[in-house]
């Protein structure tokens, strides 16, 4: 591909089939060895089928292969002198895995480019009609590990809620390859509200529960802390907007069908705690 050192390619899918670009999917066409892990966000099987239509040699990667392993099933066809790319759902440098990745291919002397394409995190912030300029810091709520419950999910969400800011919760994957569900996310939430003792976490916080975002079947509804609707399979993502603009507002009631009063509650616990804050 017109370099010396061989190029590892590492390439968003973005969520669905229809978001795959000309350019990936050149580069998926011309390297020599084409990867595809679904450990950090898992597509339909038909995404997974196209992929295979297009390249009969793809090799499917584990959690353990890229990290554990670093990457090593990779960086060896890096140095037999072929080209090789990591295909990755959603935009690739989400997760940081993938950047880890970069790192160690780039201190052995291979050339890195990323192809970048449509993530969760700009998807579902369009589907939801929430101004991306009011977005504060991301965050992940995370299974207990060693019998610890990290809080930095909540301590996110109070800070940015004392902002008046959106906050998006990505959720955490087992390591059985399992997707947490909006649910288990709520009840992690109500247990750092027990530790962090902050008032967040009560039935006038709402909640946008988004499943399968950018699949053919996603699913969005918005209710309340207390009242964790039905969205069907994984994955999931859930987000607490900040304050509301009207025109985020209007979007709200009339394309997701959000009840007014749950977002009028909503608004005014924020209006509260800004209010309150230092």
């Amino acid at each position: 591909m017109g370099q010396t050192a061989p190029t590892l390619y590492i390439v968003g899918l973005g969520l669905s089939p229809g978001n795959i670009t000309s350019e990936a999917l050149e580069v998926i066409r011309s390297v020599d060895a084409v990867f595809l892990e679904t450990y950090t966000s898992k597509g339909p099987a038909e995404f997974i089928e196209y992929l295979k239509r297009i390249r009969s040699d793809l090799t499917q990667v584990s959690r353990e292969d890229l990290e554990n392993r670093n990457a090593e099933v990779i960086l060896r066809k890096l140095e037999g002198g072929h080209n090789a790319a990591l295909l990755v759902i959603g935009d690739p440098m989400i997760a940081t895995t993938h950047a880890a990745i970069a790192v160690i291919a780039r201190k052995r002397g291979f050339n890195v480019k990323v192809v970048n394409s449509v993530s969760i995190v700009c998807a579902v912030l369009s589907q939801l009609g929430l101004s991306p300029y009011k977005l504060g810091p991301v965050a992940t709520i995370t299974y207990p590990r060693m019998g610890v419950l990290s809080t930095r999910a909540y301590d996110v969400l109070s800070d940015n809620l004392k902002r008046g800011l959106h906050t998006i919760l990505l959720l955490d994957i087992k390591d059985n390859g399992d997707f947490m569900s909006a649910g288990e996310a709520v009840e992690l939430l109500r247990k750092m509200e027990s530790i962090g003792g902050q008032g967040i976490v009560n039935n006038d916080l709402m909640i946008i529960y988004a499943a399968r975002i950018g699949w053919s079947n996603q699913s969005i509804r918005v209710s309340t802390i207390n009242d964790v609707p039905d969205i069907g399979d994984t994955p999931h993502t859930i987000v607490i907007p900040g304050l509301l603009n009207p025109v985020e507002q209007d979007y709200l009631i009339n394309v997701l069908n959000a009840n007014a009063n749950i977002i009028h509650r909503h608004v005014a616990f924020v209006n509260r705690l800004i209010s309150k804050s230092p």
